[in-house]
C-alpha cells in the first residue's frame, strides 16, 4: 500500500517542481544601443543590470536594439515577439528617446522618426513599396507599450533615457526634461505605472565630476557609453527603482 501511495505523491512532487519552474519571472528591455550594445568597447545599462538582479529567481531578456526608436521597434516585428513570450509576473523596462528626432517621412532619414509630444496625432506616410505607415507621436508609443504590457498581466516601467555626453552653459549635464525625458515621464504618470528618471538621476552623478572623468565614461561620441558609463546607468536605475518600494522589481535585486 506505502508503495502505491509513493508513487502518486513523487509525481505531484515533479509537476509542482516543474510548475515553480515555469512561472519564474522575465525581465523584458526593450530600447536602444544605450540598453543594449555590442559589450565590448560599448556597453548597454541593459546588460550590466544583470549585476544587481538574483538570477536565480529571475531571468533577464535584453532586447533592445541598436539604432530603434520606439515606432522602428514596433514596425519591424522586435515589441511582437517580446509581447507574445509575456506571462503575467514578467517585468518589461522601456527606454526610448535617443533616435526620435528626425522628422517622420519616407526617406532614409525620416525612417525612424516619430510626432513630438504625448498627444493623438498622427502622419499618414506612403512607401514607395505600397505600404501605407501611420506614425504617432512619442507618448503613444510609450503607450501603446505600456497597456500592451499590462493586458498580458505583466509589469510595465518606463525609463527616461540616458544622458549625453553635453554641457549646458551653466556647466550641467543636459537634462532631457523638456522633451523626451518629460514625455515618458507624462505618460507614465498618467497610465499610473512606475517612472525610474534615469536621465536625471544619471546626469546628477556626472555632474560632481569633471569633465575628464565624463569623457571617460564614454566612446567616441556622445551618446554610447563603454562599460563603466553603462555601469553608472545600471546604478542609476537601481537607485530610482529602490526609491520606489511597491515596485514588487525590487524583491528581485540582490539583498
Amino acid at each position: 500500500m506505502k508503495k502505491y501511495i509513493l508513487i502518486p505523491l513523487i509525481a505531484l512532487t515533479v509537476v509542482f517542481a516543474a510548475f515553480q519552474i515555469q512561472q519564474k519571472p522575465t525581465l523584458y528591455m526593450i530600447g536602444d544601443s544605450t540598453m543594449h550594445n555590442n559589450d565590448k568597447d560599448l556597453w548597454g545599462w541593459g546588460t550590466t543590470i544583470a549585476d544587481h538582479l538574483d538570477l536565480t529567481r529571475i531571468d533577464l531578456v535584453n532586447s533592445a536594439t541598436a539604432g530603434r526608436s520606439t515606432r522602428t521597434f514596433i514596425k519591424e516585428g522586435r515589441w511582437d515577439k517580446v509581447y507574445s513570450a509575456l506571462k503575467p509576473g514578467d517585468y518589461v523596462i522601456m527606454g526610448f528617446g535617443h533616435n526620435e528626432g528626425s522628422k517622420p517621412d519616407t526617406s532614409k532619414a525620416g525612417y525612424r522618426g516619430v510626432l513630438k509630444g504625448t498627444g493623438a496625432d498622427s502622419l499618414v506616410l506612403n512607401w514607395p513599396n505600397n505600404v501605407v505607415e501611420v506614425v504617432h507621436s512619442y507618448g503613444w508609443y510609450i503607450r501603446k507599450f505600456i497597456r500592451d504590457t499590462k493586458a498580458k498581466g505583466a509589469t510595465p516601467i518606463v525609463v527616461s533615457m540616458i544622458p549625453r555626453r553635453e554641457w549646458d552653459k551653466n556647466g550641467k549635464i543636459q537634462r532631457a526634461d523638456k522633451d523626451y525625458g518629460l514625455w515618458a515621464k507624462q505618460v507614465a504618470n498618467e497610465e499610473s505605472v512606475a517612472f525610474v528618471d534615469l536621465n536625471e538621476i544619471t546626469a546628477s552623478k556626472y555632474d560632481k565630476l569633471t569633465h575628464d572623468q565624463v569623457f571617460a565614461l564614454f566612446g567616441k561620441d556622445h551618446t554610447h557609453t563603454n562599460k563603466d558609463g553603462a555601469v553608472i546607468s545600471a546604478q542609476s536605475f537601481v537607485d530610482g527603482l529602490k526609491l520606489q518600494p511597491n515596485v514588487t522589481l525590487n524583491n528581485y535585486l540582490k539583498k
